[in-house]
């Protein structure tokens, strides 16, 4: 009797096991699904996409890069570590793709009155070329978007328009402000002054 009362335990707890592994298992199915990072769409033809119990999954290191966060995995923790990457300044070179020494033009349009000055003369056009070629830019951590702007540049660059506005909202990326770029704004609403007073 004894031998069959550990034969039974032991088939217990070998069958117990068993259900305990088969429930550790999960079944998710291929959810073909496009992701958009600030309106960019990303390319996923190396990464899959899962959808267990209504979730999607994606793979967590396609989310962190994208978002500019860094990871890392501990093996002797067994942790994977999230961290803000510390955001690298950018030249506003960069940014737009110019190098702002070919600038014919400039118009402004104020965002309270919709007044659009025309900027023509080569000293004007100097200064601000100087301006936009020192300044710098870090990505903002909160990325939301922003309405209403004190002015919005269309600048005439060799045969390429480009476009800056105070909200620095740059190829649908929003930037922090700095000094520089405080000081070509009071630089662009002293000119509707001086416009005026010409």
């Amino acid at each position: 009797m004894r031998k069959y009362v550990i034969g039974f335990v032991c088939g217990a707890c070998v069958s117990m096991s068993t259900m305990v592994y088969a429930s550790g298992a999960i079944q998710a199915f291929l959810f073909p699904v496009k992701i958009s990072f600030n309106d960019k769409r990303m390319d996923m033809s190396e990464y899959k996409v899962l959808n267990y119990d209504n979730h999607t999954y994606v793979r967590i290191r396609f989310i962190a890069e994208n978002i500019g966060i860094s990871i890392n995995y501990n093996a002797n923790l067994n942790e994977i570590t999230l961290k803000d990457a510390p955001a690298v300044p950018i030249p506003l070179s960069t940014i737009l793709k110019s190098d702002f020494n070919n600038i014919t033009k400039i118009e402004v349009k104020y965002g309270d009155s919709g007044e659009v000055v025309k900027i023509n003369d080569a000293q004007t056009i100097s200064d601000i070329s100087n301006k936009l070629k020192e300044i710098k830019l870090r990505k903002k951590s909160d990325q939301s978007r922003s309405f209403g702007y004190l002015y919005y540049l269309t600048i005439s660059d060799g045969d390429k328009e480009l476009t800056y506005t105070s909200t620095l909202s740059l190829d649908d990326v929003y930037y922090e402000s700095t000094h520089l770029t405080n000081e070509l704004d009071k630089y662009i609403l002293a000119l509707r002054y001086k416009d005026k007073a010409n």
